[in-house]
């Protein structure tokens, strides 16, 4: 059994490492291209995805925050993903995009303050002073967790995934009860389509604040 771990918007496999120590299998993290030098969107972060999981034959997926919706379209028919685990993460289905989460939340279909944009390069940057605030809160280190947020470029915020692997393949979903950033009310809606649910009194970042407990659902999982 292998774990393929999916980080979120603006962030990198960096936010991975307190928890892979504790896993009970081999994992591999995903760097999604919307976050890195090729600024793709939401069905090549899928694809990259998918890559990942055609080099093995037997996996736990575990997504966080929009990580959920390419993972949730790369999975999709994999004969090798044998279970998801959702952290606060978006298990979209055909035609929700992050801006249908954020209505849903009854916030305003942009997420400034937090957001600036980067109009020379066409990217959208987290502010670091607001990532402090609103992800890494609770986190032993804020400041520098806030220094590995990555810029991205705008289209996946409006894009749904084509094929939806939760329908077909049983999921975990880790509600975070302290996050600022996907609303937890979201978040109690989205659990109801997984098989299992568990709840975490963290921030948006349990990875950091809670990387043992975090592992423990994650090899529950297995």
């Amino acid at each position: 059994m292998t774990i393929v771990l999916v980080h979120g918007a603006w962030h990198s496999p960096w936010y991975w490492r307190e928890v892979t120590p504790h896993l009970n299998a081999p994992a591999v993290a995903v760097d999604l291209p919307s976050c890195g030098p090729a600024h793709g969107d939401m069905h090549d972060d899928a694809q990259a995805v998918r890559d990942v999981l055609d080099a093995h034959s037997d996996l736990t997926l575990v997504a966080h925050s929009y990580g959920g919706m390419p993972a949730t379209e790369a999975a999709s028919d994999h004969p090798a993903v044998r279970h998801l685990v959702y952290v606060a993460a978006y298990n979209a289905d055909e035609n929700e995009t992050l801006m249908t989460f954020a209505a849903m939340a009854g916030t305003e279909p942009n997420i400034n303050p937090e957001i600036d944009c980067d109009f020379e390069n066409g990217l959208l940057v987290f502010k670091p002073d607001r990532a402090e605030h609103v992800l890494f809160h609770d986190c032993p280190d804020p400041h520098e967790a806030a220094s590995h947020l990555r810029p991205m470029a705008p289209p996946f915020a409006q894009q749904s995934p084509n094929n939806i692997a939760w329908k077909t393949i049983p999921s975990t979903y880790v509600i975070c009860t302290q996050d600022r950033a996907t609303a937890v009310g979201v978040q109690r809606t989205l659990s109801t389509r997984a098989a299992h649910v568990h709840e975490l009194p963290s921030s948006h970042s349990a990875y950091l604040s809670h990387p043992t407990h975090l592992a423990e659902i994650i090899n529950a999982a297995l």
